[in-house]
């Protein structure tokens, strides 16, 4: 059973300290606050923003969004929670995204100023990453809430 008001509680505990400003600006201010907040509700903040993100606008979305900025959080927060097969079409989305390899922090910058030219300017990742985007709704046995549901439960025992 998915504990839907704990994922609630932990979502908003992880979205109050964030202000509106950070979302807008390329700096690490809003980077720096996720990945400084308690495993628990950075894990839950990770996971839905990845989900949401996903199902509304598919992995284009959640890179243009700036959320990307997030992926490599998000990779290892899915396989705590045991979404090995969602971890494993981030971590290749990312790869799409990020193509040059560019080191994690050069790659957030470019991300949040919006200077990723395939991602922001062109159409060439679109099919890539909706090739993913069908794959991740595929996925019938790694349903997020429900895993997310099980590990927080899992950390209240």
């Amino acid at each position: 059973m998915i504990d839907v008001s704990l994922i609630e509680r932990k979502y908003a505990d992880a979205i109050k300290g964030i202000k509106k400003e950070w979302l807008f600006m390329a700096n690490t201010e809003w980077f720096d606050h996720i990945v400084s907040l308690p495993k628990d509700i950075r894990i839950t903040y990770l996971v839905t923003i990845l989900n949401v993100q996903v199902i509304n606008g598919g992995f284009h979305q959640y890179f243009v969004n700036g959320y990307g900025q997030f992926a490599p959080e998000t990779i290892i927060a899915l396989y705590e929670i045991e979404a090995i097969k969602k971890s494993r079409l981030l971590k290749k989305a990312f790869k799409i995204v990020n193509s040059n390899e560019s080191p994690i922090n050069i790659f957030r910058e470019k991300l949040l100023k919006k200077e990723i030219k395939p991602l922001f300017s062109g159409e060439e990742l679109f099919e890539p990453l909706n090739i993913l985007d069908t794959e991740f709704y595929t996925i019938d046995d790694e349903n997020l809430d429900e895993l997310l549901s099980n590990f927080l439960t899992s950390l209240e025992k």
